[in-house]
């Protein structure tokens, strides 16, 4: 059983009451609260558990992705795809995967995401795969919804982070 099979079966509040956990702020993904969201939602976001994310905080979300006057005017039917991927936020690791898989979003069962262990890389770009996800057409699902929009699937910031290590810590030590 995966964590986030776990989670998901006993509901993120019981989950956390069994556990002895705390919700002290949820921002798994930063798709959703630093692009999708507007920053007053973000006290909301992070006092709301992942069982919570689909009511309260998906049609803010959508409001992003799609409808008259959304900011990345996509269709309907890809908000669908990327409100299903995205919410609840919780960062998903299963476990039952090789951990080489692991990627951003890659547990998702659409092409090319597919299949993979989830959780993150150090390396992993995740606010360009953000803003391609929302401006770009990462799952060939609405390239109409894509043109024009290039320019806003990265914020052409390299990853520059020389001295990642295979041990815990794993990051170089500061500068």
């Amino acid at each position: 059983m995966t964590f986030a099979t776990l989670v998901r079966g006993l509901g993120a509040r019981a989950f956390y009451a069994a556990a002895a956990l705390a919700l002290v702020a949820a921002c798994s993904d930063p798709l959703v609260s630093e692009v999708l969201l507007q920053k007053a939602d973000h006290p909301l976001h992070g006092s709301i558990g992942p069982d919570q994310d689909a009511a309260l905080v998906g049609p803010r979300a959508l409001a992003f992705i799609t409808g008259r006057g959304s900011t990345a005017g996509r269709s309907a039917d890809y908000a669908s795809v990327l409100g299903s991927v995205l919410l609840p936020d919780m960062l998903i690791v299963q476990t039952d995967k090789d951990p080489a898989t692991a990627a951003w979003l890659n547990w998702v069962g659409v092409a090319p995401l597919a299949n993979g262990w989830g959780g993150r890389k150090l390396t992993d770009d995740v606010v360009d795969l953000a803003l391609l996800a929302v401006f770009g057409d990462p799952f060939g699902l609405d390239p109409q919804g894509a043109q024009g929009k290039a320019a806003l699937t990265t914020d052409n910031v390299a990853f520059d982070s020389p001295g990642i290590t295979t041990t815990f810590p794993y990051l170089a030590p500061p500068n």
